[in-house]
C-alpha cells in the first residue's frame, strides 16, 4: 500500500512540476497547485501507512511471547 502510495504522490508531483515550467509565463496555474496539494497529502499517508505497518510488525513478537508465557504458567 506504502509502495502504491508513493508512486501516485511521484508521479503527481512530476505533472505538477511539468504543468508549473509550462506555465511560467502566466505566473500560476490553478491545475498544477491541486496536483502539488495532492502529491503531499499522498506522500504523507504512505508515511503514515509506512509508520502504522512497522509498529504494528514491531508489536507481533511482544504479543506471542506473552502466549508463549502464558501457556508456560499454566
Amino acid at each position: 500500500m506504502r509502495i502504491f502510495l508513493g508512486a501516485l504522490s511521484v508521479m503527481s508531483l512530476l505533472l505538477a512540476a511539468k504543468r508549473f515550467y509550462l506555465s511560467e509565463d502566466t505566473g500560476y496555474d490553478i491545475g498544477a497547485l491541486f496536483l502539488l496539494l495532492i502529491g503531499i497529502q499522498l506522500f504523507v499517508a504512505a508515511i503514515l501507512v509506512h509508520e502504522h505497518q512497522q509498529s504494528r510488525s514491531s508489536k507481533q513478537p511482544a504479543a506471542t511471547e506473552r502466549e508463549e508465557r502464558k501457556e508456560d504458567n499454566s
